[in-house]
């Protein structure tokens, strides 16, 4: 730690006088009341009167020291007790022997007495006056006013002496057990502190819940290792370790359970590494794993290794068996850095990357990710200030019934048309949005765009034509997401039949409670649920009996196959003959040809959408398409006749 000066207030309280202990104090008095009234009897004893009298009155001003002392003004007890004696010593040196006389003897046991029970000025002082009463008598003895003579005999001075002897042994004695003890106990505070510091460094750097080191404790070993390695010409790794999907595992066993199975993992990656690797929890379900004194890289795939045979085996939560898996990301210096923020924010981003090459696997990072993430947050920027500028709109692709090839409506689909950079494709931009948050907003604008174009098609005499919006499983974990809803179709004046809202079905794979309540609470107000891409998710089908789901849309993976692979003709008709016989309505997407469509008829495939009939095309085109279809033209945003 580093050693700061002194404060004035610190220097204030090393002068006060030390706390004073009235026990030692009653002790003192006592022993000093008993040497007095021993020189009380021995000068009666020698006819000294005038002696006899000074000692009687430093006995009664004792006296009065104990009882002060019994009041609990050990303070004022002190200084009457030094007063006293300083006054009685001095006027039987007078009185007495003057230079020759005993008393002076007694001076430096005074002043050890006055420095162990008073203040540093009191002491001063007191040394000051004891000086100033010795030259006082050496001044009258050569001016032969009062005279030195020694006429004690040799017993008395024996006594005398010896008295003193044991008296500043006494409290030289009490001194000294005094100091002991305080030294006793201030090194009993010392390690009590000594200990408490380091409970609190432990603390500040370990993590509460794992114990592991936490993010401030693995920066400072990163920094350390780095040194090291820049010493020995050692590789450094970083790994940054996610825990994939922990948020449904939290959200469906419960936080405590969460717990458990980060202790659980703690425990594993511990054992998989050497003592030397450090592992570090910096977040919820986030770690960092630091390989230090690496020969090569390779060495690092001999870890990742063992990390991973360390979650090939279920983890047991609240008496389940749950497999977990991880995503890596891994940096390596000083190929991709020898500073800590870089080297975290390296391995963060190929962690990411990880993810999104589909989870349970590891990537090392490469300098093309910062170009990617500059470009991310560039469109981020730019999606922020693109709803107010205009730059977003929604196109429709029209659905068609397949018997008739009548128009029954259209999947309202986003499109970017950014100034300088023309049209950005939705899978560039959608994921993006959804990371940053601002997919919530996005929807709600395309869900409250959709909704006041379809109201218009019905004024213009369309039909009762239905849109169909796509919703992100974001939008979902929204409670309040069926409001929304109602209050999108309350302001374009859209009855609830108008709108199907479609979602993945990688949006219901936690298939909660909750969202069975809020699917349904949608439902009752007519709105049509919708499962796009059909069949390329996860594919389980309890959903489609406890959700309140309308309709299936075949992705066209399959459709585009379906005259030529028999595999996927078989799907389609799996698929068709499922949901009728639970209910469902049927589209198919990515219609492209004649001979597609004649396929799907013949498997009873009740409606579809493709570029045989029209891509997705802004609102204006829509309805003219819709016209042209019926053998009319667009007026103003109406049909008429042609």
């Amino acid at each position: 730690m580093e050693r700061r000066d002194p404060s004035p207030e610190d220097a204030d309280r090393a002068r006060q006088p030390l706390a004073l202990n009235p026990t030692r104090v009653r002790q003192i008095g006592w022993v000093v009341l008993a040497v007095f009234v021993t020189l009380v009897a021995l000068n009666i004893a020698r006819e000294r009167w005038v002696s006899v009298l000074f000692d009687a009155i430093v006995v009664g001003l004792l006296a009065l020291t104990l009882w002060q002392n019994a009041q609990g003004r050990s303070l004022r007890a002190v200084h009457l007790m030094v007063a006293s004696l300083a006054l009685g010593l001095m006027a039987l040196m007078f009185a007495g022997q003057g230079l020759y006389d005993e008393a002076p003897m007694a001076f430096p046991t005074l002043v050890v007495l006055a420095a162990m029970l008073g203040a540093h000025r009191l002491t001063r002082a007191l040394v000051v006056i004891l000086l100033v009463s010795l030259v006082v008598a050496y001044g009258l003895d050569q001016t032969g006013i009062l005279p030195s003579v020694q006429d004690s005999p040799p017993w008395v001075r024996l006594f005398e002496v010896g008295l003193i002897l044991v008296i500043t042994w006494m409290l030289v004695q009490m001194i000294s057990d005094d100091l002991r003890n305080a030294i006793t106990r201030l090194e009993g505070e010392k390690q009590a502190l000594q200990q408490s510091r380091q409970e609190i460094e432990r603390l500040v750097q370990s993590d509460n819940l794992t114990g592991l080191p936490n993010r401030l404790l693995a920066r400072d070993r990163l920094e350390q290792l780095l040194v090291q390695g820049a010493e020995s010409g050692r590789v450094v790794a970083v790994i940054f370790l996610d825990i994939d999907n922990f948020k449904t595992i939290n959200d469906s066993l419960g936080h405590a359970a969460g717990d458990a199975l980060l202790l659980q993992v703690a425990v594993k990656l511990r054992a998989a590494l050497r003592d030397t690797d450090t592992v570090a929890r910096i977040s919820g379900d986030e770690f960092v794993i630091l390989l230090p004194n690496l020969k090569t890289e390779s060495a690092i795939a001999t870890v990742i290794g063992k990390i991973n045979r360390a979650f090939r085996e279920a983890f047991s939560v609240d008496g389940m068996s749950v497999l977990v898996t991880v995503s890596m990301g891994i940096t390596v210096s000083p190929r991709d850095g020898e500073d800590v923020d870089v080297l975290l924010k390296n391995a963060d981003m190929a962690m990411y990357r990880a993810k999104d090459l589909g989870r349970n696997t590891f990537c090392f990072f490469d300098p093309g990710m910062n170009e990617s993430v500059a470009e991310q947050l560039r469109i981020a920027a730019g999606l922020r200030t693109a709803l107010a500028n205009g730059e977003l709109r929604v196109y429709y692709q029209p659905q068609l019934e397949l018997a008739g090839e009548r128009v029954i409506g259209a999947e309202a689909l986003l499109r970017w048309q950014h100034p300088e950079q023309g049209f950005i494709s939705p899978t560039v931009f959608i994921p993006i949005a959804e990371r940053s948050g601002l997919i919530h907003e996005i929807g709600d604008w395309v869900l409250q765009q959709a909704c006041r174009d379809a109201q218009q098609w019905r004024a213009a005499g369309l039909g009762d034509l239905t849109v169909a919006v796509n919703v992100s499983p974001l939008q979902l974990r929204r409670a309040d997401f069926d409001v929304v809803v109602a209050a999108a179709l309350a302001a374009a004046g859209l009855p609830g039949e108008a709108l199907e809202l479609e979602l993945t079905e990688s949006s219901l794979i936690a298939d909660t409670r909750d969202l069975a309540e809020l699917l349904q609470r949608v439902a009752r107000r007519g709105v049509r649920i919708a499962i796009d891409d059909f069949g390329t998710g996860y594919s389980n089908l309890s959903y489609l009996r406890r959700l309140a789901v309308h309709r299936l849309k075949i992705d066209r993976a399959f459709v585009d196959g379906i005259c030529n692979d028999p595999n996927d003709e078989a799907l389609v008709r799996a698929i068709t003959e499922m949901a009728q016989c639970l209910g469902l309505a049927v589209v198919a997407e990515g219609i492209e040809d004649s001979a597609t469509l004649q396929r799907l008829r013949g498997l009873d495939c009740q409606s579809g959408q493709g570029y045989f009939w029209s891509q997705a095309v802004p609102h204006e085109a829509f309805v003219d398409f819709v016209c042209a279809r019926r053998g009319c033209v667009n007026d103003s945003g109406g049909c008429r006749p042609g």
